[in-house]
């Protein structure tokens, strides 16, 4: 009950190119977090804080969704106390297939924690968390100059995205794995999870 208003979310966001359906980037990052609910609802498991979904629009155009959410939520004096409850949002979003790891946006502490959040799940194809930071997509509307509110992102693969997928015609649902979004949906709900189960609060700062 102590934690109960405190929050973890979970975010992806929905748009598509002029000449492709967005499969890539990024409906499958949302499709993978609304399994992610899913997978924490069917076990039965009873975070300790509270879990919410965000699928924002308005990325491409300049993290539009995400940062009206900030605004509206969580920026200025008057939401001091919501900042104050807001424990950490984990974003998945550039590359596609599995997640290996993710970037710790220069955060020793959080890397630490991711570290031994992702060991269970090497068998499924993570590989490590690396210390650097992402310099785009929705978490950052989050870490943004004062607020600076724990904002992060998976790690994906970038092979053949950049030249062949990301805002061409070829970014349609046939380049989507469904064993991929199967492994990114249990990746994300066990952080999720584990965030929501922590007894402090997810690490401000460096």
């Amino acid at each position: 009950p102590a934690i109960k208003d405190q929050i973890v979310m979970l975010g992806g966001h929905l748009d598509s190119w002029h000449s492709g359906t967005g499969a890539t980037d990024n409906a499958d990052g949302a499709a993978a977090v609304m399994e992610a609910f899913r997978i924490i609802k069917a076990t039965g498991l009873q975070p300790r804080r509270t879990l919410r979904l965000a699928l924002w629009s308005g990325e491409e155009e300049g993290l539009l969704g995400s940062k009206a959410y900030v605004t509206s939520h969580l920026a200025g004096p008057e939401h001091q106390a919501d900042r104050d409850k807001f424990d950490v949002y984990l974003n998945v979003d550039p590359g596609y297939g599995p997640i290996y790891g993710w970037y710790s946006e220069d955060s020793a502490s959080a890397k630490s924690i991711f570290d031994a959040w992702l060991e269970p799940f090497k068998d499924l194809g993570a590989r490590k968390n690396v210390l650097v930071g992402i310099g785009n997509t929705d978490h950052l509307s989050f870490r943004a100059a004062g607020i600076a509110l724990p904002g992060f992102n998976a790690i994906q693969d970038y092979t053949d995205y950049d030249t062949r997928l990301h805002h061409t015609n070829a970014d349609t649902a046939e380049r989507v794995k469904i064993d991929d979004l199967k492994q990114n949906a249990i990746i994300l709900a066990s952080f999720a999870y584990r965030a929501a189960q922590r007894t402090e609060m997810f690490p401000r700062g460096k």
